[in-house]
């Protein structure tokens, strides 16, 4: 059923008189076939209506259009269409009332007049795509007006690269900003144009048509959009560095992921826990990675990225692999001044420390293999989490809640084989904002046994730890603040 053919928002239902080629026939001459391969792909068997916006001035294309393609002599449109996804049947009551519109509402995309790739600004719940269950990812959350209706989408922004204004580095940059801008008021909307402007001076040869951009020259797009990027280069991280890629993932902390030609974001990760244990006294939980969530602005979104290139039969598998990555940025808050390989450092020599090492202070934990989980995230997060997680003992919970924290904390939880993945038995807290130099830059050390906290750097005085001994301590659950679970 079509509703409203002739209107400026057609209403399709998919059923046994209309399908995607209708829906096309309606983005007539707005949509190509890669665009539509990637959405029908993408949406197939979980989109039941689409609400198609005609005359949609989407402020991405604007910017694009202003600065590049109005320039041309064949010009395409100045104006886009919107591709609105439900899971549902909807009627133009349902979307006055709003009710059914928004528990079924999927998403938007953005159809753009651009050849050879027409999809635009696109925001598809990842909650409505089965292939991803158990997937860990980061969302932002942004609130779109349908003709008056105000609907609520939780996604990862993604953008195909137009081959002119913008290729797969300004479109994962794109994507990179347009989340941080949604996600946090503190940054702001950068736009296409502009972020080819935050390059030019290091620039070499013409900025449009674009020739993309070396990892170096995103690094310093990504400083000066407010950024403090760290670059990691497998060559110069060796074993390490799946395991750096890891933890900023871990951390909530989208990434710039680089092969020898092309590049994307990496928004999530799955993991395997069957997956036999490590050898050795001490597991990191990167260990039970089994691949990462990409947005290829080449690809549909979310696409899994397999630990080997092409080893894996999953649908929806990018043809790349954790393997072939060459380097990424982590694009860190600017109050973030310990990096991810310098926390891993001091963390490990603070637990082997004869004085608050786990040996000297916690024979639970030294009896047996532990599995360490290590994150960045806000003080601020991890106060809010202390009331529902417990903390393990009262008194933990009640020094954590009242000591001051910096703006920025690593966390290391400690756990044991038979506890993890759901339970910890203790953590350490790193105040971000040191160095690795500072072998005292640690907030608190808490084992079943014992907590030690440095009250005097937490009072911006000399260190002066006091230590708590706890009784009756049970186990307690993960931090899961920093991403959202796909069940």
């Amino acid at each position: 059923m079509i509703d409203g053919e002739k209107t400026l928002l057609p209403l399709i239902h998919f059923d046994a008189t209309h399908s995607w080629d209708d829906l096309w026939n309606l983005c007539a001459p707005f949509i190509e076939k890669h665009g539509a391969s990637m959405l029908r792909q993408r949406l197939d068997g979980i989109a039941r209506a689409v609400a198609v916006e005609r005359h949609y001035i989407d402020r991405d294309y604007r910017d694009t259009f202003s600065h590049y393609h109005s320039k041309r002599f064949n010009t395409p449109a100045s104006r886009t269409l919107r591709l609105h996804f439900f899971d549902q049947p909807i009627t133009r009551d349902d979307l006055l009332t709003g009710e059914s519109a928004r528990s079924a509402y999927c998403g938007y995309a953005v159809i753009r007049p651009t050849r050879p790739s027409c999809l635009g600004r696109t925001m598809i719940s990842p909650s409505k795509l089965p292939d991803l269950k158990g997937c860990l990812l980061r969302t932002c959350r942004e609130k779109i007006t349908l003709q008056g209706t105000q609907l609520e989408i939780e996604a990862f922004p993604f953008i195909s690269q137009d081959t002119d204004a913008t290729v797969c580095a300004q479109s994962a940059l794109w994507m990179l900003f347009r989340y941080f801008s949604t996600q946090y008021a503190h940054y702001r909307e950068i736009r296409p144009f502009e972020i080819t402007q935050l390059t030019k001076d290091y620039s070499v040869g013409r900025l449009f048509p674009t020739n993309g951009l070396y990892i170096w020259q995103m690094g310093e797009a990504c400083r000066q959009a407010g950024f403090s990027p760290v670059i990691y280069t497998r060559k110069g991280y060796g074993q390490s560095f799946d395991h750096l890629l890891y933890t900023y993932i871990e951390s909530g902390v989208p990434v710039l992921a680089a092969t020898k030609d092309h590049v994307f974001v990496v928004v999530g990760h799955f993991s395997d826990f069957s997956k036999a244990p490590a050898a050795g006294q001490r597991i990191a939980s990167s260990h039970f990675n089994s691949g990462f969530l990409i947005n290829d602005d080449n690809c549909l979104p979310y696409q899994r990225l397999p630990l080997v290139s092409g080893a894996s039969n999953f649908p929806y598998d990018s043809k790349h692999g954790v393997d072939s990555l060459e380097s990424f940025i982590a694009p860190l808050p600017e109050k973030v001044f310990l990096a991810a390989e310098h926390q891993q450092k001091v963390v490990d020599k603070l637990l082997s420390d004869p004085v608050f090492g786990i040996a000297a202070n916690s024979p639970s934990l030294a009896a047996c293999p532990l599995v360490t989980r290590s994150f960045l995230t806000s003080g601020r997060s991890f106060k809010r989490a202390i009331l529902a997680r417990g903390m393990g003992n009262p008194t933990v919970a009640e020094v954590y809640r009242a000591v001051p924290m910096p703006r920025f904390v690593w966390v290391t939880e400690l756990s044991t084989q038979a506890e993890f993945p759901n339970k910890a038995m203790g953590e350490v807290i790193w105040d971000a904002t040191r160095n690795e130099h500072e072998v005292d830059g640690w907030i608190a050390v808490h084992y079943p046994e014992i907590l030690a906290l440095d009250t005097g750097s937490a009072l911006n005085r000399l260190p002066d730890v006091t230590k708590f001994t706890l009784d009756n301590p049970v186990s307690y659950d993960l931090y899961k603040s920093n991403l959202e679970c796909l069940t």
